[in-house]
Formats: structure tokens, sequence, C-alpha cells
């Protein structure tokens, strides 16, 4: 549980740093009580980033805004759940290749969902999906593989 704004150095940097873009977003896993991770699927449109894929759910931080602030709106926007401030606990920050390059801080939380309070505010779907299924999905690069890290080293 973290106190206060998540600072940067709480996030375990994933993946080439290299050449960060100026975009930041902020995402978060969330397992259910059945060891499943809460994905979405983004709409197939060719104006967003990424269509036709499963991530994890996030978006944008918009300006003045905390980064455990955006994944909390975001995790509402997207999927209806609520969580309040503390609940989510820092894990990895990634640079997606998509073309903004976008800085995105990985937030995980473990959950009781009940797939009847999902609701899906944006994409074409929502899904509770095991390791493997995760393993098999068209799944934004490089978020696959930071699911694999989720459960190769599961929160205490």
């Amino acid at each position: 549980m973290t106190r206060g704004p998540a600072r940067i150095e709480a996030f375990r940097p994933f993946g080439d740093w290299s050449h960060p873009g100026h975009v930041v977003g902020a995402s978060a896993l969330i397992e259910d009580q059945h060891g499943r991770v809460l994905m979405q699927l983004r709409d197939d449109r060719p104006d967003i980033v990424a269509p036709g894929l499963w991530c994890t759910p996030g978006g944008g931080v918009e300006e003045g805004e905390e980064l455990e602030e955006a994944v909390i709106r975001e995790i509402a926007e997207e999927t209806g759940l609520a969580f309040a401030p503390g609940e989510l606990s820092p894990f990895v920050r990634v640079v997606t290749i998509e073309r903004n390059m976008t800085r995105l801080f990985v937030f995980r939380a473990r959950r009781h969902i009940d797939p009847a309070d999902l609701r899906i505010g944006e994409g074409a779907g929502l899904a509770l999906l095991t390791a493997a299924q995760v393993s098999r999905y068209p799944v934004v690069e490089p978020m696959q593989e930071v699911v694999a890290a989720h459960f190769a080293d599961p929160p205490g």
C-alpha cells in the first residue's frame, strides 16, 4: 500500500528506458480472487493506439494529476470499479512501443471481483484471464511480459 503520491522510484524499471517518450500513462494489473487478471479489449478503430488488442485498464495522466489519481479515474471510467487511494501498489514502469513511446506506470492490486459489477465504459470488452490465457491473446506490447512478471512475482 502506498501513502501519499506514488513516487517514480517505487516502480521497478521494466525493459528498455533509454528512449522514453513525453506521454505519461498509468495502468493497473487487477487480480481477482481466482488468480485471474482484468483485461480490456481496445476498440478496433484506426484512430486509436493499439486497436483490437488486449491491455490492462488505464490511460493518460492529465495535467496536474498524480499517477494514483489517474489510474483510479481510468479504472472507474473503463470498468466501473472504484478504488480508494492506497488500494493499489506501484509495480513496474515500462516504455510502450506504440507511436508515443509512453512512459507507463503500472500499479497492481488483488481484490474480489464479481463479473456482474464490471461495466464497459471504454473499449470493446472486459475479461478476467488466467496467465495461460493472457499468453495466447493479442496483447499490447509490452504488457504481455508485464503480466507474466506479475504472475512470476505475485504481491505479498
